[in-house]
């Protein structure tokens, strides 16, 4: 299935396409803001990109950021937009958009769009001897997630960096996280999962139900007869470390 990366700037009402382009055989996936949707689809590489963004300097912005970046220029790109203005719809395509489809849309213009721009970077992939879109990676190619993941958050996707992520605990089938700017995110993934995930060198399971990054580290406080408890910068709240992974943490350190 084709994956087709949707980068929107209002949080407010959903993308109203969204079913037509599934039922059409695409794969949607949604994004909100310029700097999540231009991470993703550089380190991911979409098959397509539309921009259904909040106003019309951030479309020129972000229409010039992928057009400039190696990863993503060649994506076809659409943009849909709200005004008529020829100027704007004009610098659009000289920045490099490649259909620009004003609002009031059907599905209809949208999917002929799509199919189009689609067909062009099959013909061109036909015509030259080496491709230029690689076919060995998805979309979410696990293999490519050495400093982040990419979780989905309700409708839309986000990326999280390793490094800042402060720890996370377990809540039943799925895990929260608590990052370096205070956001806690819920997710559906395991702590086991994580242990797998995560850099063994920064990151310590202190517990069944708790893995913290040891960069984030402030003390380790004896809380009783053999048993500790560990401090993370800004956090006040100290987790306790059972005494099974306390030996693994012993063990690491004198390591």
């Amino acid at each position: 299935m084709k994956k087709i990366l949707i980068i929107r700037g209002n949080q407010e009402k959903d993308f109203e396409f969204q079913n037509d382009l599934e039922s059409a055989g695409f794969s949607t996936y949604i994004t909100m803001g310029e700097s999540d949707g231009f991470n993703i689809a550089n380190r991911y590489g979409p098959d397509i990109i539309i921009c259904d963004l909040a106003d019309i300097e951030s479309e020129l912005g972000v229409i010039k950021k992928l057009n400039d970046n190696s990863s993503t220029e060649c994506i076809p790109l659409l943009l849909i937009t709200s005004t008529s203005q020829n100027a704007h719809i004009r610098a659009a395509m000289e920045l490099g958009a490649d259909d620009v489809l004003m609002k009031p849309l059907n599905h209809d213009a949208l999917l002929r769009s799509i199919k189009k721009r689609l067909r062009k970077i099959e013909i061109i992939k036909e015509k030259l001897t080496d491709k230029i879109i690689s076919t060995e990676n998805t979309f979410l190619n696990q293999s490519k997630r050495t400093d982040h993941i990419l979780i989905k958050i309700g409708t839309n996707l986000k990326i999280i960096e390793f490094a800042r992520i402060v720890c996370i605990t377990a809540l039943k089938e799925y895990s929260k996280l608590r990052t370096d700017d205070g956001s806690k995110i819920v997710v559906r993934k395991s702590i086991r999962n994580w242990v797998e995930t995560l850099p063994a060198k920064d990151f310590l399971r202190i517990h069944r139900a708790t893995i913290v990054n040891m960069l984030f580290l402030d003390k380790i406080e004896k809380a009783g007869f053999r048993s500790y408890n560990l401090y993370l910068k800004n956090i006040s709240t100290p987790f306790p470390i059972s005494q099974r992974y306390g030996n693994i943490m012993k063990k690491t350190f004198s390591a």
